[in-house]
Order: C-alpha cells, then sequence, then structure tokens
C-alpha cells in the first residue's frame, strides 16, 4: 500500500486535463467518490469488523481529500476513531494508520492540537502491540520528531532522532539507525536556512560523515541521502559542483528508474496581501487572519521530470479559493533539479507528478483569552504528493518531445 497520500492508502484517482481549451476534470482510475462512500456505509451496515471498517474508511477519506473536501475527510476519520480506537490491542497496525491519516488532515486543517495527539497515540499503539524498540515503533517515534519541529521544537526534535538513532543499533535495526541520522542531518540543514547563527556546520559534517562514508549494513539508499543534503548545502553557498557529481553518476550508471529529488530551494514566505510576491513587506495580522479565516484555498500542481532531471509544463490543475500564493510555489518547483532518468531506446518519457498545496494556518490555544479559538497570524503552505505510485501521465497527457539529452 502507498504511504503517497494519508501515509497508507493507494491512491485512488488521478487528475488530468481534458483535450478542451482550458477543461478541467478529474479522472476516476479505482474507486469513485460515490462508490467508496457506498462501501463504507455497506460496511458499517452489515457491522463489518473493524479492521474492514478502517479500509473503507480510508479510502472513502482518500477520496474526499483529494476532491478537496477537507471538513468531510475529517468527519469521516474521526467517526472511524470513534468506533475503533478501542480495538487497538487486537489491529494495532490499521488504527495507528487510521490514526496517522488523521493527523496528516489535521496538519494541513491547521489543527495542531490534533496532529501533535494523533502522532503520538499512533506512536503509542505501536509501542503497546509491538514493544519499544520494534522498528515500526522507532518509525513512528521518528514521526513524532518531524512533528515536534514542525510545531517550533527543533532541540526536542533533534534529541528524539539521537535517541532512536541509539535504540535501533543496541536493537540491530541499521535501516531505522539511518533513517534517524538522516532526519538529524536534514533538521540541521534547515537551521541554516531558518537560523544561521544557529547552524552546527561541524556536527552537520560528523553526520553526514557517518551516513556517506560509514553507512551502517542495508542502508546504500542512505548514502544518496546524505549526498544530496550536502550537495545542497553547497549549492546554497554559491557551488553546484556536488549536485553536478550526482548527476553525471546517475548519468553514467543509466539513470534513475524514481524521482529522485537532487536539489530544491527553501520556498519563500508568502504574503498574502503583496499578491503573493516573495520578500515583500508583511501584511497586517488582521489582513492575514481575514484571508485564512474566510475560505479554504488549495490547489493542485502538475509537472513533468524529462529525461534530463528538469521540470517542465509546470500547471495548476485545480485550485480552490484566491490563487495569487500558489505564484512563488509554481516558481519554486521550476527550479528543482532531479536525477536523469532511465533511458528505454532512445527517449524517456519522463515522469508525472501532481502535489497538493494547502494555504492554512494553525489555531491558537488560549490566544484571546476566551475559548474562541483564532488562527496564528502567520499562514503556511503544507504540501502532500498525489502521484500514483506507478508515476504513469495523465490519460492522454503524455508529452511527445520529452527527449533526452
Amino acid at each position: 500500500m502507498s504511504p503517497r497520500i494519508l501515509s497508507f492508502v493507494a491512491l485512488t484517482c488521478a487528475i488530468a486535463l481534458s483535450n478542451g481549451a482550458n477543461a478541467q476534470e478529474i479522472v476516476v482510475t479505482g474507486k469513485s467518490l460515490k462508490q467508496t462512500e457506498a462501501d463504507l456505509k455497506a460496511c458499517l451496515a452489515r457491522n463489518c469488523p473493524p479492521d474492514e471498517d478502517i479500509k473503507a474508511t480510508l479510502a472513502h477519506a482518500e477520496n474526499l481529500f483529494v476532491n478537496g473536501n477537507y471538513n468531510s475527510t475529517r468527519q469521516t476519520l474521526k467517526s472511524s476513531l470513534g468506533r475503533n480506537r478501542k480495538h487497538g490491542e487486537a489491529h494495532p497496525v490499521e488504527v495507528s494508520d487510521l490514526l496517522r491519516a488523521n493527523s496528516r488532515v489535521a496538519e494541513h486543517m491547521g489543527e495542531s492540537r490534533d496532529y501533535q495527539l494523533s502522532i503520538l497515540d499512533m506512536r503509542d499503539m505501536l509501542r503497546k502491540g509491538f514493544g519499544e524498540n520494534d522498528f515500526r515503533a522507532l518509525v513512528a517515534q521518528i514521526d513524532v520528531g518531524d512533528s515536534r519541529y514542525k510545531l517550533g521544537y527543533p532541540e526536542e526534535a533533534q534529541r528524539i532522532y539521537r535517541d532512536v538513532e541509539s535504540r535501533a543499533l543496541a536493537a540491530n535495526q541499521p535501516r531505522v539507525a539511518s533513517f534517524a541520522r538522516a532526519r538529524q542531518a536534514l533538521l540541521l540543514r534547515k537551521t541554516y536556512e531558518d537560523k544561521p547563527s544557529r547552524f552546527n556546520k561541524q556536527k552537520l559534517d560528523e553526520v553526514l560523515d557517518l551516513l556517506i562514508n560509514q553507512p551502517l549494513p542495508n542502508s546504500q539508499d542512505f548514502v544518496l541521502a546524505g549526498e544530496v543534503i550536502r550537495a545542497k548545502l553547497e549549492r546554497a553557498d554559491g557551488s553546484s559542483s556536488g549536485t553536478d557529481v550526482l548527476i553525471k553518476r546517475f548519468a553514467e550508471q543509466g539513470g534513475a528508474t524514481r524521482p529522485v529529488l537532487l536539489y530544491s530551494e527553501p520556498l519563500d514566505r508568502i504574503d498574502l496581501a503583496a499578491g503573493g510576491s516573495p520578500g515583500s513587506a508583511a501584511p497586517s495580522a488582521s489582513l492575514r487572519l481575514a484571508a485564512i479565516q474566510t475560505r479554504g484555498q488549495w490547489a493542485d500542481i502538475g509537472f513533468w521530470i524529462d529525461g534530463r532531471g528538469q521540470v517542465t509544463e509546470v500547471e495548476v490543475l485545480r485550485s480552490k479559493g484566491v490563487q495569487n500564493w500558489v505564484k512563488p510555489v509554481l516558481a519554486n518547483i521550476r527550479k528543482r533539479v532531479y536525477a536523469p532518468l532511465k533511458q528505454s531506446g532512445d527517449a524517456s518519457p519522463g515522469f508525472y507528478m501532481i502535489e497538493r498545496y494547502t494555504l492554512t494556518a494553525r489555531f491558537e490555544d488560549e490566544s484571546t483569552g476566551t475559548n474562541i479559538r483564532r488562527r496564528e497570524p502567520t499562514p503556511r503552505i503544507e504540501r502532500m504528493d498525489l502521484t500514483p505510485d506507478n508515476y504513469e501521465a495523465p490519460p492522454g497527457d503524455q508529452p511527445a518531445t520529452k527527449t533526452a539529452t
């Protein structure tokens, strides 16, 4: 099952442009929204077992999310949790999947407390079912670290990653330990972008040396992760040599068979009142709040990765709400660098990618001195990959000119 949508649910639909001028539609390649709704209702009507209930819930919630029905998605997941949380002892994986899905949706809706608690409950469910040092519980603890970083506690996140690395090594789980190391390196690099004064280059070099030059058994793919992190840091300092080396290596080895992102720039702050222009003066809190609270805003962005690993044909496929904030997102995607692709004959059609971006703002606790909830004044952009696992283009949308050089 794919971790792309709501964590472990397989993608049920793809987005495609019709041949009509500027027309947009959803092309269903799995079950329709109507069918998944009927399936869930039928399951509940016959009092189906918890694992079947959860499977039907996740399939329908995924369809709702892809169609932009965020409130209905959250309500569907919440209702299922109300029915099935008590079955966690018998079905720890299924219930943890439900909690993880709920956390992802809560994140896109600005429900930071629900996001945090769902991640913690998911981890606790797996710990109770399999033990603290089971690989599933350890990876879930890395998810907890990710949530602490996203909620503004990078030091706590780094402590969690180090603890997972130590416990994974003691439990002879090298891949989990390598995963935790990669997370440490990513967080250290992000510190360079967010708070340069706190950047610890020596520590980052130490972690990258472990990943690249002293890889753990069965962890060769994390060597590439370390090299990508190092190359991105060099590129931020004005040198593209590390990225160029990676591109050359992929080309010499025949190319990548899946999208491998080698470089992307951090996304600039979005100013709603300034027409989405990065780097302009910040609007007032009232303007930000008004923009966020009056309407939900999201966009599905499609783009090609051609044979050379270059991004082309970036476009908004569907959207809801005012879209001035999407402009810098499109510009950011165009600057990405992917690994060259494996060739088929004398040409490669490339990969077609679809990503969902949601403009949101988190709810603040006790920000007004009353029980009235209020969103933070600064909006944020959440991203989710909607690309099917096979990376096939939408029907009839494959270009004929994507040749490699």
